[in-house]
């Protein structure tokens, strides 16, 4: 009995070793992911704070819509006519595609 419990300890030790082996494997293989998932996880909780809080989204739009032709106003404008451009782009490349 003392040689099986011998053997069963040793087994145990190994595959301890083992797990810590790859715990820190796959540490180093996540390690890359981590910023980027970070941004990526920031932007799902913005997007939940928007559905949570859907009035203060259109306060926020209604005033930049509001706002006079000043910097800002021109540059939502560029933006909107760079989206634009965008996906009539996009579209184009589609149609080639298929």
């Amino acid at each position: 009995m003392n040689t099986r419990l011998a053997a069963i300890s040793r087994r145990r030790t190994e595959l301890v070793a083992r797990a810590e082996a790859q715990r820190e494997e796959i540490g180093r293989l996540t390690h890359r992911w981590h910023t980027p998932l970070t941004f990526v996880d920031r932007g799902f909780a913005l997007v939940c704070s928007f559905r949570t809080h859907p009035l203060a989204v259109a306060i926020g739009v209604a005033l930049l819509l509001r706002i006079p032709g000043g910097r800002l106003g021109l540059w939502i404008e560029r933006l909107w006519s760079g989206w634009r451009l965008y996906q009539s782009v996009r579209a184009l490349g589609a149609k080639e595609r298929v």
